[in-house]
């Protein structure tokens, strides 16, 4: 009898390890997991936070840089800015070329000038010049024009000559476009 009763008692021991174990489990999974899994969760958040104020912080130090860069450009460009002339004043400036041109010891045979084409920042006037000389006058009058007439860009340089003959026998031709003040909304319409 002894033996029936031990045996009940054992039963009710290994009964009370295993509710003790299943309680255990489903305190576990109900309180603790959860728990380390929003502990988890807020390391994360918090080295992702973390790590994009790091790039807030390079993003201001760069938006900043590039605000100076900027500011220091637009001023340059505002110290160098080209005025540019009105296409009205078109005789004005040829004169002044063909004398530019005569100070480089250059014979201007020719001069002419193409329809202007209207812009909304510049009007765009093309200027032809065909003329004689030297080709080491030549090469100072495109080193000289830029510096000279800023608000002209050369389309296209033609030299022609040979070198066993005088230098007053080589040729050029120069395409130019003259970039000029944009004309007034009445002066486009008609």
């Amino acid at each position: 009898m002894a033996l029936p009763k031990q045996s009940s008692l054992l039963w009710v021991d290994v009964a009370g390890v295993g509710v003790c174990v299943l309680a255990s489990i489903v305190g576990y999974m109900v309180l603790v997991n959860p728990f380390l899994q929003k502990r988890a969760a807020a390391v994360n958040l918090r080295r992702e936070m973390e790590t994009r104020e790091q790039k807030v912080t390079e993003l201001t130090s760069a938006l900043g840089a590039a605000q100076e860069r900027l500011m220091a450009l637009r001023q340059q460009l505002e110290a160098s800015a080209v005025q540019l002339e009105s296409a009205a004043h078109i005789n004005r400036r040829i004169a002044g070329m063909t004398e530019f041109f005569s100070r480089c010891t250059l014979h201007v045979d020719d001069v002419q000038t193409g329809r202007v084409s209207n812009g909304l920042q510049y009007d765009l006037v093309p200027i032809t010049i065909v003329g004689r000389g030297p080709y080491p006058q030549c090469a100072q009058l495109l080193h000289g024009l830029c510096e000279k007439y800023p608000d002209m860009s050369v389309l296209r340089i033609d030299l022609s000559g040979s070198p066993g003959q005088p230098a007053e026998t080589e040729k050029f031709r120069l395409e130019l476009f003259w970039y000029a003040a944009p004309s007034g909304p009445a002066q486009k319409t008609s």
